[in-house]
């Protein structure tokens, strides 16, 4: 567990240093690119997405293979996954790469464009998880939807972390239960 949660760990945190390094390199006023003026808006619409995506993945586990596969792979990459490593990798994996995705790359290259090398980003090498790779572009149009409506990346990052959160907590319930 060590070094792949050592890696996700460095590459959230590049990830949202590069984010911020971009967006400061293009002059964007940081603090309205990154928390909004929207008042609760952007919270509402991120938390909103998030119930959406958290409901379509229930269904999804449902019906595919690959869905629980991914369980599967995360599983073990993070063995033993703890809540609290759960919600670590949640929040760094949220605020960094909607920094990077949303923040900085979205306005240079557009809302389609990100979209696609966010989901082209999500993928394995394990031709069974293509799944996984179309889910996050679908998800990925949305968080850049949530973006380009509110103007900041607090929605879809707000979006990201509690998908990622639930998700990755309910790994960790769901393994120590297996355990205990």
């Amino acid at each position: 567990m060590r070094s792949a949660l050592g890696f996700a760990v460095l590459l959230y945190v590049a990830l949202g240093i590069a984010g911020i390094t971009w967006m400061s390199l293009r002059g964007d006023d940081l603090g309205a690119r990154t928390i909004g003026g929207g008042g609760w808006t952007p919270i509402a619409a991120g938390l909103g997405f998030a119930l959406a995506v958290l409901l379509v993945s229930d269904l999804l586990l449902e019906r595919f293979e690959w869905t629980r596969l991914l369980r599967r792979e995360v599983l073990a990459a993070f063995a033993p996954l703890t809540p609290a490593t759960a919600v670590t990798l949640a929040v760094l994996s949220g605020v960094g790469e909607e920094l990077f995705f949303r923040g900085a790359l979205q306005p240079a290259i557009g809302w389609v464009a990100s979209a696609v090398v966010f989901g082209a980003l999500h993928t394995s090498f394990d031709r069974q998880l293509a799944g996984w790779t179309l889910f996050a572009t679908v998800v990925g149009f949305g968080l850049g939807g949530l973006f380009h409506v509110t103007g900041s990346v607090l929605a879809p990052a707000i979006a990201h972390t509690v998908i990622n959160g639930v998700q990755l907590t309910r790994l960790a319930t769901t393994r120590r239960e297996r355990v205990d």
